[in-house]
């Protein structure tokens, strides 16, 4: 037993814990040797003063990715202030630039809007033909009419087929009729004879 305390007490005069450097908001970084020999090193954070570790744990702010990579003896040397500062304006810029294309798809999207208006109903030529003044001459012509029924009372025209176009199945029919066979059956495994 004394051997383990003088080997740990001389872990920390051979190999003192030692602060690996900071981060861009005052939290530090420390690194202690490992008791148990030539294993990986301790790594630790300490938060600056005046801040919970709780604020990063929730999710309010984040440790630098360079610097939990090193906690986690993902990369083996300690970042750089510099490295750090370049990583904030990299982030910085993106920032920039995504608020640009959000801005420009925005004008896309009022100028396609303004464009296209929707108050005002478009045709296609196809889909214009003769048969919607059909109707207000066979009310008149009507004996409904001649009767005194109300032209509301007079059975309105169905939807006139094109003939160009050709009849496609419908692909929802065929689930239709399924639907009533879709009830829940109940299962039984096979028994399966092994062996002889």
């Amino acid at each position: 037993m004394s051997v383990s305390v003088f080997r740990r007490l001389w872990a920390k005069i051979s190999n003192p814990t030692k602060c690996v450097g900071r981060d861009l908001e005052g939290n530090r970084y420390f690194e202690y040797p490992n008791p148990h020999g030539d294993v990986r090193t301790k790594r630790v954070v300490k938060y600056r003063r005046g801040y919970d570790m709780w604020t990063y744990i929730a999710g309010e702010k984040r440790l630098p990715v360079q610097w939990t990579s090193w906690l986690t003896h993902t990369r083996s040397h300690p970042p750089t202030y510099q490295e750090l500062l370049a990583d904030l304006e990299r982030q910085r810029r993106v920032l920039q630039n995504a608020a640009m294309i959000e801005a420009r798809e925005r004008e896309a999207r009022e100028a396609a809007q303004l464009a296209s208006p929707s108050h005002a109903p478009t045709q296609s030529p196809e889909n214009t033909d003769t048969t919607s003044e059909a109707p207000s001459v066979q009310a008149s012509s009507s004996p409904n009419a001649r009767s005194g029924v109300s032209a509301d009372q007079t059975p309105t025209p169905s939807k006139p087929q094109h003939s160009t176009e050709p009849s496609k199945p419908d692909p929802w029919e065929a689930a239709r009729a399924k639907a009533d066979g879709d009830q829940p059956q109940s299962w039984a495994p096979r028994a399966v004879r092994r062996g002889g």
